[in-house]
């Protein structure tokens, strides 16, 4: 087993408890790509509100993968 595969279900936990983070117009989720993590904030946004700022951050894991860290903030 390499080392990517056994921290694979560290990663999946990792990107599982990072869940939802909210504060008042904005909203961080984290995934295993920054689309995944971006669409995931984005279904956060209540209804109504505008988008207007959307940011994500990699987070490098041991061996070549990595996860994402996305925040979007709305008025």
């Amino acid at each position: 087993m390499n080392a990517a595969q056994r921290l694979l279900p560290l990663t999946t936990l990792l990107v599982l408890f990072s869940g939802t983070a909210a504060q008042a117009g904005s909203v961080t989720v984290g995934g295993v790509s920054e689309a995944i993590a971006t669409n995931r904030a984005l279904a956060k946004v209540p209804s109504g509100k505008t988008v207007t700022d959307t940011t994500c951050e990699e987070i490098g894991t041991a061996g070549n993968s990595s996860t994402y860290r996305c925040t979007v903030t709305w008025e």
